[in-house]
């Protein structure tokens, strides 16, 4: 399957919808949040503001080299991703993307599981608002 340079996407789990960069140069899918928090051994997380927050018990802390070599840790969940009418699995890093222009990074690990391949000339290949 053929995905372009960036999708539309939808993270059920959380009932969001945006767009992400696939990017080639990543290993990981990373998500951008605007606070993180730990209370009774619980990941809160919000986007936005705090009313829009989510909670996960099952989370990893993982760590992440960024293409400077620098090694930072970040907390990482498992989620559902959806591309088009496809659901598929990927585990996601949170960090703090607010200067980026994307809220979403897909990585290789989550290209490379599902067989997809990235078309540069393309993008929103997937997106069912998109006028034909």
């Amino acid at each position: 399957m053929i995905i372009g340079r960036c999708e539309r996407i939808t993270f059920p789990d959380l009932r969001l919808c945006m767009s992400a960069k696939v990017d080639t140069g990543a290993w990981r899918t990373s998500l951008h949040v605007d606070g993180l928090k730990m209370e009774d051994g619980k990941l809160n997380f919000w986007i936005g503001d705090e009313s829009n927050s989510y909670q996960f018990n099952d989370f990893e802390i993982i760590k992440v080299k960024s293409s400077f070599g620098k090694t930072q840790e970040r907390y990482s969940i498992k989620l559902k991703l959806k591309i088009g009418s496809d659901v598929y699995e990927v585990l996601v890093s949170l960090s703090d993307r607010n200067n980026m222009k994307f809220p979403c990074l897909i990585g290789r690990q989550f290209i490379r599981k599902y067989g997809f391949l990235v078309n540069v000339r393309k993008k929103n290949i997937y997106d069912r608002f998109k006028k034909i």
